[in-house]
């Protein structure tokens, strides 16, 4: 019985754009067998890694002693990539143009005051 090959992993463009990013996660979530993780789980997953975000901003800032790491911007970069991957999952759930909803939304923040 001959074994099937594993697909080659998703490749990023030099220059990528916002969508480059989408293309490249939905990628990503096929090679490793992901794409049938609903909508939800996806909303918790990318909550753990905030947590895991804010903890590394803490290590960032010395406020969280017990944490040992030898670069924590580092660990807070990665931490923010977490994040983003779990962000552009959601939105390819939902079918979501990111950049397109960024512009609408930030024209439209562009307008507002807060000066509540």
């Amino acid at each position: 019985m001959a074994s099937e090959e594993k697909p080659s992993p998703p490749q990023l463009p030099a220059s990528p754009v916002l969508k480059d990013y989408q293309t490249y996660i939905q990628g990503l979530e096929s090679y490793h067998g992901w794409l049938d993780v609903d909508l939800v789980h996806n909303c918790f997953l990318m909550g753990e890694e905030v947590g895991e975000l804010f903890k590394a901003i803490r290590t960032y800032n010395r406020y969280y002693e017990k944490a040992k790491s030898d670069d924590p911007k580092a660990d807070v970069a990665e931490e923010i990539v977490d994040v983003f991957n779990y962000l552009l999952a959601i939105a390819n759930r939902l079918d979501i143009d990111l950049e397109a909803a960024f512009r609408k939304k930030n024209a439209r923040n562009i307008e507002r005051s807060w000066d509540d």
